[in-house]
């Protein structure tokens, strides 16, 4: 049986144990009261002392970093996909970060976008001196992106596809219209450029909102293509909508796409 007090050895074997049952350094009471075989009750007492002791660092309530045994204070973690993907679970990287990670832009965010089916009480939060920016989607949404390897720890990602879809339907989670079109217009240039592949994602989860940005800038900002424009059209909402929800500029409306066009695109991809 372990002590219960977490002074000198003692501490630093409960540490021990805890950093074998973590994943990626981080812990939450169940997992810790698993470790322990304790109950939770008793899990929640060690953890708070050992938090006090300078063993463990707290992310939030019931969710614990185990901090290296030489580590000292600790400011930031190594890898914030991986303290996303446990401390915001069911959830899943994508929006800006996503783009940044597929190379669809170049444009640096400080924070790492976050897509939770989970509670989410705020929009904005820094844990262990990363910065999140959450927002919320149904668990079936979360649940279909697939996790990829960072280190020994598989997070979910949005593929290039799932990501401009988020991004139509969304354009707040890639940083707006303007921005959405120059990530468009990347995967359009690029090996991956896959329409089929595209219009399969949105019809994934469909969204008339969605398909009428995607026909319009399609049209407007990349070009064309009949395929895409002619999909689009067959499954956009009616009403009107505007361009970028976050501007609040007014604009003329397009009925052809029902769109108020209240963002001036850039100039137009002919590749």
């Amino acid at each position: 049986m372990i002590a219960t007090d977490t002074t000198s050895e003692t501490g630093r074997d409960l540490v021990v144990a805890l950093a074998r049952a973590a994943t990626g350094g981080l812990v939450d009471t169940r997992r810790a009261a698993e470790a322990w075989g304790v109950p939770r009750a008793t899990a929640s007492s060690r953890l708070f002392r050992l938090v006090r002791a300078g063993w463990l660092a707290t992310v939030r309530r019931g969710f614990f970093y185990v901090l290296p045994l030489e580590a000292g204070t600790v400011t930031t973690i190594d890898d914030p996909w991986v303290l996303a993907s446990q401390a915001f679970a069911p959830c899943y990287i994508g929006g800006w970060t996503a783009a940044e990670h597929w190379g669809l832009t170049e444009q640096i965010f400080r924070s790492t976008f976050v897509v939770t089916a989970g509670a989410a009480r705020t929009t904005s939060i820094a844990l262990i001196g990363s910065e999140f920016r959450i927002v919320r989607a149904s668990k079936e949404r979360v649940g279909s992106v697939q996790p990829t390897w960072r280190g020994t720890v598989r997070v979910a990602v949005s593929d290039r596809e799932r990501t401009l879809t988020d991004g139509l339907a969304n354009p707040g989670w890639v940083g707006g219209v303007r921005h959405l079109v120059e990530m468009l217009s990347t995967y359009k240039r690029s090996e991956h450029w896959n329409p089929n592949k595209l219009l399969s994602a949105l019809a994934a989860h469909p969204k008339g909102a969605a398909y009428k940005r995607l026909g319009y800038l399609v049209e407007a900002a990349l070009g064309g293509d009949d395929a895409v424009v002619n999909e689009a059209l067959a499954y956009k909402s009616s009403g009107v909508i505007r361009l970028d929800p976050q501007v609040k500029a007014t604009g003329k409306i397009l009925t052809r796409w029902g769109l108020r066009l209240n963002v001036t695109l850039p100039e137009k991809d002919a590749s």
